[in-house]
């Protein structure tokens, strides 16, 4: 017998690299889903369509060669270990149209699927606040990605038509934001994807931990004076680095105020200010990310539009009043003949969090 479980994406309209600094976040699920069956067998396997590639894995500690299968590998392994009963090999197919290296979360919608239908199926219910837990310490643990929360809360507790302010200090803590009459979604993939990515991401994270310190409290408590106070014993590159994640924290609070009031020109500059912020001071944008920002800047029906995931390429979000395919064909032309790279984009729209199908 065959089960099969839908596990979104999700895009991150404000708050970008606050999630792992303890600060706020506005993420949302995505009706860009990947798609996982399972199968009873008599060993584990793997098939994604992907990548077109099958492969059996152990159920111990060791790496696999093959990188992505250690995504899948991790899920089960952090899901199913420490049960006091034997436990029940799978056969795993992964598909679905949720892009990968686009800034969506695919790894999370990966592990937090596969980490939610083993509680399901493998003997051992879960709340979805402990498989957030768990798909975290797969892709921090096992994966080797120091990422923060977000992306887990928003592919398991999304909620269809709603935005998730999270405060990721306090963990728990969420309001759902209701996105009544909300502009139009459109999410632009670069089709870049830096190698340094991972390792740039590492960095900067590192280099948020020493702000602090030298700071001595958390960016949630800290203010644009207290970092003047410091600069000089920050340094340049550290400051910079604060000042990005103190003033996003403040930037994600004015988006829910203009959500709220349906100020759609406000909530607009702040995407452009935050897409600023992390080309300037947290320097994880691209030519291309930023080529595309800058040429969105210029259509009259765009309110605003930003870089969005780790950085070093993946996707820009943009909002607008109306659905931008022939501007976005036009773009997509003036993109190849700069780059030499196909640009692709997405409409979306708010979706619920993972489940069974």
């Amino acid at each position: 017998m065959k089960y099969t479980f839908r596990s979104p994406g999700r895009i991150n309209l404000i708050g970008e690299h606050t999630d792992y600094n303890g600060g706020y976040v506005l993420p949302a699920a995505i009706d860009k889903y990947t798609y996982i069956t399972f199968e009873e067998s008599d060993h584990f396997e793997v098939y994604s369509k992907y990548f077109d590639q099958r492969v059996r894995f152990s159920f111990d500690e060791k790496k696999e060669k093959v990188e992505w299968v250690n995504y899948v590998k991790g899920a089960v392994l952090y899901s199913l270990k420490g049960l006091r009963r034997e436990v029940k090999p799978w056969k795993i197919e992964i598909s679905g149209d949720l892009p990968m290296g686009a800034g969506l979360s695919s790894s999370a919608s990966l592990i937090v699927g596969i980490v939610y239908a083993l509680s399901r199926l493998g003997g051992v219910y879960r709340k979805r606040e402990k498989i957030i837990k768990i798909a975290q310490r797969v892709e921090s643990e096992f994966v080797g990605v120091k990422c923060g929360i977000m992306d887990q809360y928003a592919v398991t507790l999304g909620k269809k038509g709603n935005f998730m302010l999270i405060d990721t200090e306090r963990k728990w803590i969420i309001q759902y934001v209701r996105a009544l009459n909300f502009p139009k979604i459109t999410v632009i993939d670069s089709g870049v994807k830096h190698k340094l990515a991972l390792s740039e991401y590492n960095k900067r994270r590192n280099e948020c931990e020493r702000a602090e310190e030298i700071i001595g409290t958390t960016f949630k408590r800290m203010d644009i004076q207290m970092l003047e106070e410091k600069k000089n014993k920050l340094g340049e590159t550290l400051y910079k680095r604060a000042r990005h994640v103190v003033e996003e924290n403040n930037r994600v609070w004015d988006a829910v105020f203009a959500i709220g009031g349906k100020d759609w020109a406000k909530l607009g500059h702040l995407l452009y200010e935050s897409h600023e912020s992390l080309k300037s001071l947290y320097e994880v944008s691209t030519d291309e990310t930023d080529f595309i920002v800058e040429r969105l800047g210029k259509i009259k029906s765009v309110y605003g539009a930003r870089m969005i995931g780790g950085g070093f390429g993946g996707s820009v979000l943009v909002i607008s009043k109306e659905y931008l395919d022939d501007d976005l064909k036009e773009l997509s032309k003036e993109y190849k003949r700069k780059f030499g790279i196909d640009m692709k984009f997405y409409h979306i729209k708010l979706a619920s969090g993972v489940r069974r199908i």
